[in-house]
């Protein structure tokens, strides 16, 4: 126990500082990066601040398997690099005695990411999204429900839709509110199951759908069209694209029951698909990463910190790197969505066992 209470102390104190510096210095880039429309938009300092504050539960999730991964590489490296390592095993103890409650406490990081993720993350995701969009001066638009979206038109209209792939510039359920800037009347609506973006016509194209004008509280005409394009709908697609995916603002169940909705509609799911599997798969990976540290750490204890360090970054970079390669194949149809997410934990994992097995104890 006191050897356990030793080892999980270091490592806690490694984490800690790791993580937290990693989070101050993305939190001080990003303010910088926004510095400029800070100072165009003449926003407030307390609304920066409110900003960076519910941005930080993004950066905890995305740097927490990295730094579990230095934080493993750094207590496992000192204790080689002391010698303690040696006189562990020369009173009989087992390496992977020693490790096991770094194992456990990753285990446990793992799982709590996947509750983070599930009930706080979302919601601090769609409060960040709606400031980042008043610094950067974009057009007011709702945020409560990400499978639900409001936003104004550049013109007297209003935009409503369920879903918009902003790589396909395709809209799923959209209705066009027109209104009397001077008295805020409704002037005309405009409904339709699917809209697609011309580049050849430069305009929406509305499709299965209808139109209604109306004079006062009368409707003035009404008829229905398979396909018709509106002069006066002429927001380009890169006005309705979001710097936040929906997928981040929604749980697993949320994504989940919002991805039959729009299958049962007919539309390609395959990107949400992949996203939420990664819902499962990418908190993992902070086990994995603990289970990859060992053994890198036990042979390069002796050579430096920063040998430590080119290793973490030569690790996260392959998984970066890997995940991102599985990713765009299963968004292409080319893998299936689970195989997508999951492959690269399984390949990282069965490689950080190997390893691992091979450490002599």
């Amino acid at each position: 126990m006191l050897l356990d209470e030793m080892i999980l102390r270091d490592f806690a104190v490694y984490l800690g500082m790791i993580l937290v510096s990693f989070i101050l210095l993305t939190l001080v880039f990003t303010f910088f990066e926004l510095l400029g429309d800070i100072v165009r938009n003449r926003v407030p300092l307390l609304m920066v601040g409110q900003y960076l504050l519910n941005v930080t539960p993004s950066m905890i999730y995305i740097m927490a398997p990295l730094s579990v991964l230095l934080a493993v590489l750094t207590t496992i490296g000192l204790l080689q690099k002391s010698n303690e390592i040696t006189a562990m095993k020369a009173t009989g103890t087992s390496i992977y005695r020693v490790i096991f409650p770094i194992f456990f406490i990753a285990a446990v990081i793992s799982t709590g990411l996947f509750f983070f993720d599930q009930y706080y993350i979302p919601a601090a995701n769609q409060r960040q999204e709606t400031l980042r969009n008043q610094i950067k001066g974009k057009p007011a638009q709702t945020y409560l429900r990400p499978d639900r979206k409001w936003i104004f038109g550049e013109h007297n209209n209003i935009y409503y839709y369920e879903f918009f792939d902003p790589d396909q510039n395709t809209f799923a359920n959209i209705t066009v509110f027109e209104f009397d800037p001077a008295t805020f009347e409704l002037t005309g609506r405009v409904h339709a199951s699917r809209a697609h973006w011309s580049v050849e016509l430069k305009k929406w194209i509305f499709e299965r759908g209808w139109e209604r004008t109306f004079r006062g509280s009368a409707i003035q005409s009404f008829h229905e069209f398979e396909a018709s394009t509106f002069p006066a709908l002429v927001e380009h697609p890169n006005y309705f694209k979001k710097e936040v995916r929906q997928s981040s603002e929604m749980n697993y169940r949320e994504l989940r029951s919002y991805i039959a909705d729009l299958q049962q509609s007919g539309f390609d799911v395959v990107r949400l698909r992949v996203q939420l599997q990664k819902k499962f798969a990418y908190p993992l990976i902070t086990l994995v990463m603990a289970v990859l540290a060992v053994p890198f750490s036990l042979s390069a204890g002796r050579k430096g910190a920063l040998t430590g360090i080119a290793v973490a970054l030569s690790v996260a970079i392959a998984y970066f790197v890997a995940a991102g390669l599985f990713e765009a194949m299963g968004n292409a149809s080319q893998l299936p969505a689970a195989m997508a997410a999951w492959a690269p934990d399984l390949i990282f994992a069965f490689l950080g066992g190997y390893l691992l097995l091979k450490v002599p104890t």
